[in-house]
């Protein structure tokens, strides 16, 4: 049996930056302890993963930069790791990404492509922008934030009212799948 052209090619996404970063993320974040911290690390682990692959999925639906929508969600709470509190851990991320892909480009050399100034703006602003969920944005990249951490949440079994409640409804609505009746 003959294979066409197309047939015999591997279809891939093109997520290699995204699969470093989280790489990256995950050897400076496995060590640290819990104590001090509003939630345990591992959690941070978790939903740093779940809601990078939400972002990949919501943004190939939505017509985004998978891998740019991936490498916002799993940066997303680098606020929080770093300070060890939730509470206005968006807005304290900044700095702290900015840093972290100076690290990637840095670590990443000629292998990778780096994340440029474009790119890596559009991703702080979605970050410090995401936990404003009775918000509304022009822009779709922190819309997709703002969604995928309000459904992580909620698939996570995490207790979700108001604008996270909302955005977890409208985006499996989106998704063409009910919202189960609780």
């Amino acid at each position: 049996m003959c294979l066409s052209d197309h047939e015999d090619r591997e279809e891939r996404l093109s997520v290699r930056r995204l699969n470093r970063i989280l790489s990256m993320l995950l050897s400076e974040m496995k060590d640290l302890d819990d104590e001090g911290r509003d939630l345990p690390i591992r959690w941070n682990i978790m939903h740093m993963y779940s809601s990078s692959q939400l972002a990949t999925l919501l943004a190939l639906h939505r017509g985004i930069n998978p891998e740019l929508a991936g490498i916002a969600a799993a940066l997303h709470d680098m606020g929080a790791v770093v300070t060890k509190k939730h509470a206005g851990h968006a807005e304290a991320a900044s700095p702290y990404i900015y840093e972290f892909l100076e690290r990637f480009n840095r670590a990443s050399g000629s292998k990778l492509s780096q994340v440029n100034q474009e790119e890596a703006e559009a991703i702080v602003q979605a970050v410090v922008q995401h936990s404003e969920k009775e918000l509304n944005s022009n822009d779709p990249f922190v819309e997709l934030l703002r969604d995928v951490d309000s459904l992580d949440a909620y698939l996570h079994g995490v207790k979700i009212e108001g604008g996270r409640l909302e955005r977890s409804r409208r985006v499996m609505k989106e998704l063409g799948i009910a919202f189960p009746k609780d």
